[in-house]
């Protein structure tokens, strides 16, 4: 029989959510500090290559088949959720702020609700109108697209890395729900085939070598094998647990601790009309979470669950 990480209360569930939570807000702190010591594609290539060891280590102890169940459904979402997801996240952290960054990218949900109206069917209803209005007000004034200067490269890589990552999530669901396939098989092959374009990168520009330090080491230990491969196995036991509604709660609170996080810690500075995006982005981001606690909470299935994996 396979082998599963299991949570056995509820209580206990709801302490490794906020865990897993505190773990992934912190992520955008460990990457921030990674890019200080090699370029953003190699420093991308070296985290994903940690975690793919990870993820199919846990597999070979789960006692899981190997081989991959669906090529499509491997390199469509490899594709969105790896080499555009992680690359451009990479991209946006290495030119802005951790907070900022983060922020941007969680505008994925909205993504989601859009794309999964044509794809998945799922139409967006009622106050999930709204949501989406306000992160797109917020979207636009953080982004500020008027401003051809300062920061906009790395905010616009950001909001690339939030397409990425909705889309990827809609396709996963897309193909998990045509092929009933196994979620951690899924996730592993796709970082395979998802990062593959990016390893000839540095073979067409060659690119500095990583400064290999105890600093970048923590840095690729934490967002490969902790933040992405641990944080996988420990988020499914969540959902043994816990409805997938009420687990996604932490998709708001993951980018408040990545934004105070930065601002603390490398003293990152929000213009006002930042902040006033961050804010609309936020009021969409708190719709969201209230919607998807009471359809939990009255057994009904939310068309924006929290992925398998956070961004980055």
């Amino acid at each position: 029989m396979p082998r599963r990480i299991a949570l056995h209360t509820r209580r206990g569930a709801y302490i490794a959510l906020a865990f897993l939570t505190l773990i992934w807000g912190l992520n955008w702190i460990a990457m921030k500090f990674g890019l200080q010591y090699a370029h953003p594609v190699t420093y991308n290539i070296e985290r994903t290559l940690v975690a793919i060891a990870l993820l199919f280590a846990v597999m070979v102890w789960q006692r899981q088949p190997m081989k991959p169940q669906s090529w499509i459904a491997i390199i469509v979402t490899g594709f969105f959720q790896t080499t555009i997801n992680f690359a451009a996240t990479t991209m946006a952290l290495a030119g802005g702020g951790a907070g900022r960054t983060a922020v941007l990218v969680f505008t994925m949900p909205f993504w989601t609700m859009l794309m999964a109206w044509p794809v998945l069917h799922e139409r967006v209803r009622g106050s999930e109108w709204f949501a989406v209005g306000f992160a797109l007000v917020g979207l636009v004034l953080v982004v500020e697209p008027w401003h051809w200067q300062g920061e906009l490269q790395p905010k616009l890589w950001a909001a690339l890395s939030g397409f990425g990552w909705a889309a990827g999530t809609v396709a996963t669901k897309y193909y998990v729900r045509r092929y009933q396939l196994d979620m951690l098989n899924l996730i592993a092959w796709q970082m395979v085939t998802g990062i593959v374009p990016i390893l000839f990168i540095p073979l067409l520009f060659p690119l500095p070598p990583a400064q290999w330090n105890g600093i970048y080491m923590m840095a690729i230990i934490y967002a490969g094998v902790i933040a992405t491969g641990a944080g996988f196995v420990l988020w499914t036991a969540i959902l043994g647990v816990l409805p997938a509604g009420t687990a996604s709660l932490n998709m708001f609170a993951i980018p408040v601790i990545a934004l105070l996080s930065s601002m603390a810690i490398f003293g990152e500075h929000i213009a006002a009309a930042e902040w006033r995006g961050i804010a609309s982005i936020g009021f969409g981001l708190a719709i969201l979470s209230a919607r998807a606690w009471r359809a939990s909470r009255h057994g009904r299935a939310q068309m924006v669950e929290a992925p398998a994996i956070e961004s980055g």
